[in-house]
């Protein structure tokens, strides 16, 4: 059998070279890349994956230092039946472009050759494979075309300077950023799956890339008291000193240290409806009414004891009515995929909670008016709350409330998406006045808000760190007397910071809604600046580490922020 097949691959070999050496003595004009004085040839074999030929394949040879001025510019030649196809051109580095595209499937790849002066041909093989895609993010003042030398790709980022280019063989590629005559341009290894984040914020030196890593789950805590200890370390801001399930909220507000209790949320099941044999219809039907149910996570949020809640298994658990959790609390969803539907949760003076790994989504209500539920609202003067590593999405206007003279909240690694603004901190000035309010954010993640990203009134509010990527009116919009503190954040969308909330009917801003704030080191994409002032005095009574808002910290907080 072994020696009937390389029988087999001689002839094709054979009979390959033969057309090559016709092709030489030929010198015709077509297939030429480069003019029409052709001084060498290139013959290509193109074989898919498993070595078979790739007939029909499309397949396109550029110079290497080739690059686009707009889409499909350069013709694709085709293979023949057997997997072959050739070119003339002068010498030089070529980059050549193979494809192959069937009813299930397309494949791809690339190849570079250079001829010399010492070679008048050259006779190659392709083998096709997986296509993948590189995305990207440019953070520059103006959205640039993002080419790849050597081949036809030719994109324009969006507003927010997103920009995706697909149908890429893996490999290794010169991506490149501006005008042909004056590049900014880096190497970029694209792997299938990648998502890549490209800064190409400093014109002065090469473009960044940042592959990130892959984020690690947490493991399933196992009532585990060490575990919960190890979560309380990572708190940072006003929160500290929030204990959860191992503290006690006396009624001066105090929080002591005491030991807790472990309940497993053991069904997806919320309220449900049991047969009521005190009602009987004219007919005689029973009716029903609303009971909880047993192992359930309202049962476990509704305990007045310091409870650590656990979940036995991943599930959506859609709470039927608001869920109005007490005090002393830990919502620790490590290690599972929790998804919080329906209504949503509310503090009621109810303080020293954390949220941990959990997903807020498919609201119950969806309404754009002010009835709708936020997916938790922290108020009436709830203190020491820490929610970390959450996603919060698809509720239509806000996501989390923090308000009514509710204070020492942090925000940390969250994702707030699909809404019109993120995050209420504080009331309407004639509703409700509170300055006591404080709210730490860092390390959360803002995308595609109608509005705002964060929305301040009144209070003292802390935010670093974050990553503000799709937010169309503004990222922290601080107004009515609100003091910010906004430090070292990643803003690539237009107006980062307002200081007003409302305008006069002549479109100048109304001075009674003015914020204050005071800005430093903050990166900016598509706009904006650092505004000066001091935020009316507001300086930070704690200390915490804060990093340097580059293009490997914007693609970490994208990456990693909500549950892990």
């Amino acid at each position: 059998m072994k020696t009937s097949l390389m029988t087999i691959a001689q002839m094709r070999l054979l009979a390959w070279l033969g057309v090559l050496s016709m092709l030489l003595a030929a010198c015709s004009e077509k297939n030429v890349a480069g003019g029409t004085e052709a001084e060498s040839t290139i013959a290509l074999y193109v074989q898919m994956a498993d070595g078979t030929p790739a007939s029909m394949a499309r397949v396109r040879i550029l110079p290497d230092n080739y690059l686009s001025s707009g889409p499909a510019e350069e013709a694709w030649n085709e293979t023949n039946e057997d997997g072959h196809v050739s070119f003339e051109v002068r010498n030089g580095r070529y980059t050549i472009e193979a494809r192959n595209v069937s009813e299930t499937e397309a494949t791809g790849a690339v190849l570079s050759i250079a001829l010399d002066a010492k070679a008048d041909s050259k006779v190659d093989t392709i083998k096709l494979g997986e296509l993948t895609s590189i995305e990207g993010y440019v953070v520059l003042g103006e959205s640039p075309v993002v080419r790849v030398a050597g081949l036809d790709r030719y994109v324009v980022p969006d507003s927010t300077g997103h920009f995706v280019i697909d149908s890429l063989p893996q490999g290794s590629f010169d991506v490149q950023i501006g005008d042909p005559e004056e590049v900014h341009s880096t190497t970029v290894q694209s792997n299938a799956g990648d998502t890549l984040f490209v800064d190409g914020s400093d014109v002065a030196s090469d473009i960044k890339v940042v592959k990130p890593e892959i984020a690690t789950t947490t493991e399933y805590p196992e009532s585990d008291w060490s575990a919960h200890e190890a979560l309380l370390k990572q708190i940072q801001g006003y929160a500290v000193g929030t204990l959860g399930a191992t503290g006690k909220t006396d009624s001066t507000g105090k929080i002591e240290k005491v030991e807790g209790e472990v309940c497993i949320v053991t069904t997806t099941e919320d309220l449900i409806d049991v047969v009521d044999s005190s009602k009987v219809d004219s007919l005689g039907n029973y009716g029903t009414k609303v009971a909880l149910s047993q192992g359930s996570f309202r049962e476990c949020a509704e305990k007045d004891t310091p409870v650590w809640i656990l979940f036995e298994k991943d599930g959506t658990y859609n709470l039927r009515s608001p869920l109005r959790i007490k005090s002393d609390k830990t919502v620790d969803g490590r290690g599972r995929d929790i998804r919080i539907t329906g209504m949503g949760g509310v503090t009621n003076e109810s303080s020293n909670l954390i949220f941990e790994n959990l997903t807020f989504t498919a609201p119950a209500i969806t309404a754009h008016d002010t009835t709708s539920r936020r997916a938790l609202s922290i108020h009436n003067r709830t203190h020491h709350v820490w929610v970390d590593h959450c996603t919060f999405e698809e509720y239509p206007l806000i996501l989390v409330d923090v308000k009514r003279g509710s204070n020492a909240v942090t925000l940390s690694w969250n994702r707030f998406e699909n809404a019109q603004s993120g995050i209420l901190f504080g009331l309407e000035p004639d509703i409700y006045v509170d300055t006591a309010q404080t709210l730490t954010m860092h390390h959360n993640y803002f995308a595609n808000m109608e509005a705002r990203g964060v929305l301040a009134r009144h209070g003292k509010l802390h935010a670093y760190n974050n990553f503000f990527y799709d937010v169309k009116q503004a990222g922290i919009e601080c107004s009515d007397s609100a003091s910010c503190y906004i430090s070292n954040n990643a803003f690539n969308i237009e107006t980062p910071v307002a200081v007003y909330r409302l305008e006069n009917e002549d479109g100048t801003p109304d001075e009674s809604t003015l914020g204050f704030v005071k800005m430093d080191g903050n990166m900016f994409g598509l706009g904006g600046e650092d505004l000066a002032g001091d935020a009316n005095g507001y300086e930070l009574d704690y200390m915490v580490l804060v990093e340097i808002p580059d293009a490997e910290l914007a693609v970490r907080v994208r990456n990693e922020s909500g549950p892990r």
